[in-house]
């Protein structure tokens, strides 16, 4: 699950810093301004994702999200790869706004899925190895492909491919259902 989230944010904002500045001639402090600019606004996406989350089911989004990234990603690679600094802005939100979706509903799908004997063990393992992992190499991966490829958009199909793997399908919808493993009352959880 945590796949398409680890790639997809190591793509938008590490990968992407160093990418504006060789594959398109941004400055280093432009390309840094779009990024901080970027990450500014991620925060409220996943904040808004979670509350949206809640109302409309946890499994419509992270649907949704996987679609937008599989048919998103070269479009806004597309708007990436071009001198403007306003574009690779705007294809850099685009970015922001599925991974911000994405991002906002994972933890509560991975929370609700782990058994409560073992919740924080599984979750903080699957999420952080898989970030530490397959996060941190992604970098290195879409450098490789640009450069076997020689095709400057190239990373677009690192995130269509992990959007295409994430196994959302096997989770059951839980927003309305009561938390596994959680105290039955309200108040309990703040005694």
């Amino acid at each position: 699950m945590a796949v398409f989230n680890a790639v997809g944010f190591y793509v938008s904002f590490v990968f992407l810093v160093s990418w504006l500045q060789n594959a398109d001639g941004i400055p280093p402090s432009r390309a840094l301004e779009i990024n901080t600019f970027s990450m500014t606004v991620l925060v409220p996406v996943v904040i808004a994702a979670g509350a949206l989350s809640d109302r409309l089911g946890r499994k419509p989004l992270l649907i949704l999200a996987c679609a937008l990234g599989f048919v998103g990603a070269i479009p806004l690679f597309w708007l990436l790869n071009h001198p403007w600094a306003s574009l690779a802005l705007l294809g850099q939100l685009g970015f922001v706004l599925i991974i911000g979706l994405y991002g906002g509903i994972l933890p509560v799908v991975l929370a609700e899925a782990a058994p409560a004997p073992v919740r924080c063990t599984a979750v903080s393992l699957g999420y952080n190895i898989c970030f530490g992992v397959i996060g941190g190499l992604t970098p290195l991966m879409a450098t490789w492909l640009v450069d076997r490829t020689g095709d400057e958009i190239a990373p677009a199909f690192l995130i269509m491919v992990a959007a295409e793997l994430a196994t959302i399908m096997r989770f059951r919808e839980t927003y309305r259902a009561p938390f596994p493993g959680g105290a039955t009352k309200p108040a309990a959880a703040y005694a």
